[in-house]
């Protein structure tokens, strides 16, 4: 019990909070979740934006927070013959970021709808990518907690005048696989399988051209990391996931999962639990078809 309390308190003082996981604190070290009342209180706060993720201007137009800006996911991930939902060039996510009117001084808070948690997690990977992961938050709920809340939503546009967003970018966020050739199973490293268990061991699944999963890779679900109100569990709760799936302290982590999506919640928790942390991009979709890598299946217990 008191490893655990020492794992748990690390991760408070790395997320820059003492307690729970959910209120966002404006300092050097900020959360990475906000609480709706967090939220309310600065919405007008000069430097606070609020991107409002998601798939259809549909759900924009219908309800969202006043002043919050509709951010398509596929303007930050595209599609290409090759790869699908791979990280654009810096220089057009840079581009989106300022027509969106963010700058560097900006604190940007990302609203999902529907559910979408994982579309609104890689787009928190896309911004700790360009440097702006310490001054982004995620909205604990999305829309639907808001509105609970009984908050007060517009289906008015958003007036803002263009950012001066200069990218920073961080290029450990992003693996690629050259090097995950290398670092798989290379010591103090730890490669996470976000997909569903299912999935980890299956000898055939969607988007993959073999089955399984990246030898030594441990599996952390996407679904296991946020509770049915699409929240981030408590810190506590993250930890003893973490150790219960077998990561351990100081290791980098390697997060990835069928396209690069899903594997994007995991990342938020490893960051929120101070771990360093990487999404393999390519993710199985890319890994499965190059037939000179290994892939692994759990024997059966």
């Amino acid at each position: 019990m008191r490893r655990m309390h020492q794992i748990v308190m690390l991760a408070a003082v790395c997320a820059g909070i003492l307690t729970g996981g959910s209120e966002a604190v404006i300092g050097s070290t900020p959360a990475i979740t906000a609480t709706p009342a967090w939220l309310a209180d600065h919405l007008r706060d000069s430097d606070v934006v609020v991107l409002h993720v998601a798939s259809l201007r549909d759900d924009y137009t219908r309800a969202h927070i006043p002043g919050a800006r509709f951010l398509w996911p596929a303007w930050l991930a595209v599609s290409t013959p090759e790869l699908g939902y791979e990280m654009p060039s810096v220089d057009s996510l840079a581009a989106v970021l300022r027509t969106l009117g963010v700058s560097n001084e900006s604190r940007i808070v990302l609203c999902h709808v529907l559910g979408d948690v994982t579309g609104t997690a890689r787009v928190f990977v896309t911004l700790d990518y360009l440097g702006m992961g310490d001054r982004t938050m995620i909205l604990d709920g999305g829309l639907a907690a808001w509105q609970e809340a009984g908050l007060p939503v517009t289906s008015d546009d958003a007036e803002y005048a263009p950012g001066t967003f200069v990218p920073k970018v961080r290029q450990k966020t992003v693996v690629h696989l050259d090097s995950m050739r290398v670092c798989y199973n290379s010591p103090g490293v730890q490669v996470v399988d976000a997909r569903s268990p299912k999935e980890f061991d299956a000898t055939a699944s969607l988007n993959v051209f073999r089955g399984g999963h990246i030898p030594g890779a441990i599996s952390i679900p996407a679904s296991t990391v946020v509770d049915s109100l699409d929240c981030y569990m408590p810190l506590d709760s993250l930890a003893a996931r973490c150790e219960r799936a077998g990561l351990k302290p100081g290791h980098r982590i390697i997060a990835y999962c069928g396209v690069g999506r899903m594997a994007c919640p995991v990342y938020v928790a490893a960051k929120m639990l101070g771990y360093d942390v990487g999404l393999y991009d390519g993710s199985f979709q890319e890994w499965s078809r190059k037939e000179d890598l290994p892939v692994e299946i759990s024997e059966k217990k």
